[in-house]
């Protein structure tokens, strides 16, 4: 199954996965990826990276 990462500005993300989660049960190979003003590149780089090694099963994962 692919996995999905969710990504939106401020708090937008972690609340859309709440919401699908909420409808569909738990979603284990789907994470919330939360970025605000001044947030560094690489520290949005590094989440993102951390997101795709927990969301992928060997099937992929999308954004």
């Amino acid at each position: 199954m692919l996995g999905w990462v969710i990504t939106c500005h401020d708090e937008l993300a972690q609340e859309m996965l709440d919401r699908l989660e909420k409808k569909f049960g738990p979603l284990t190979q789907c994470r919330a990826v939360n970025y605000w003003r001044n947030l560094s590149s690489n520290m949005l780089s590094r989440m993102m990276c951390d997101a795709l090694h927990e969301t992928d099963g060997g099937d992929g994962s999308f954004f």
